[in-house]
């Protein structure tokens, strides 16, 4: 039963990002949040996948500090996000409104974020609340930044950098996230930057929209 409870309270975020969304987003749609949330189930599944094969490649494997940068920049950073970001491609982005697809790009991350804690619930990680505030909203941060850039790619003029940003703040956060003492911090340091830089970035895209 507590295995049960526990696998409940990691949907919590998902479930307060919808409701929330669906009260406060514009042309914000139930139906729009049943299909982000399926799109962050869905990356699950390559993620995985490649995880399996890529991290078995030698350069992945050579226990020093400099694999595990190029662990956490190609494989966290580089492919999670891109993965991540091509599913957002199948919104239909060119019939919503800037805010709505935002929304639906940071519950997608979201969704990915509290499944992958599932996950770790089932295969006994511990300190599963740890997870829920700090690489749940990792994962959402940067499913928002690399939705600013599918959506000006598909209206406007795109925003790569955001995209960029994704990439290298999620590879920044997991190489430090696996240290302890002070230099785990700096992951939370990385989180915090990535919230920061979505939040900056939609108020001068919708800026430019509105003038």
């Amino acid at each position: 039963m507590e295995l049960y409870i526990t696998m409940g309270i990691c949907f919590i975020p998902l479930i307060v990002a919808i409701s929330v969304s669906l009260v406060k987003v514009t042309g914000f749609t139930k139906r729009l949040a049943l299909v982000s949330s399926l799109l962050g189930l869905a990356a699950i599944i390559p993620i995985g996948f490649l995880q399996f094969f890529i991290l078995e490649l030698p350069i992945f494997n050579t226990g020093t500090i400099s694999a595990l940068l190029v662990t956490t920049i190609i494989f966290n950073g580089l492919i999670e996000e891109f993965i991540k970001m091509l599913l957002l491609l199948f919104l239909p982005a060119k019939k919503m409104n800037f805010k709505a697809f935002l929304a639906c790009a940071i519950i997608s991350g979201l969704a990915l974020g509290c499944f992958e804690a599932i996950i770790y619930v089932i295969t006994g990680t511990p300190h599963i609340e740890v997870r829920l505030f700090t690489a749940v909203i990792m994962h959402a941060a940067c499913a928002g930044l690399s939705g600013l850039y599918v959506w000006t790619y598909k209206n406007t003029k795109s925003q790569l950098s955001a995209f960029i940003t994704a990439v290298l703040l999620h590879g920044i956060y997991n190489f430090f996230a696996g240290f302890s003492g002070n230099f785990w911090l700096f992951s939370i340091v990385a989180i915090l930057f990535a919230i920061v830089r979505c939040r900056v970035d939609y108020h001068a895209i919708d800026e430019n929209l509105n003038k």
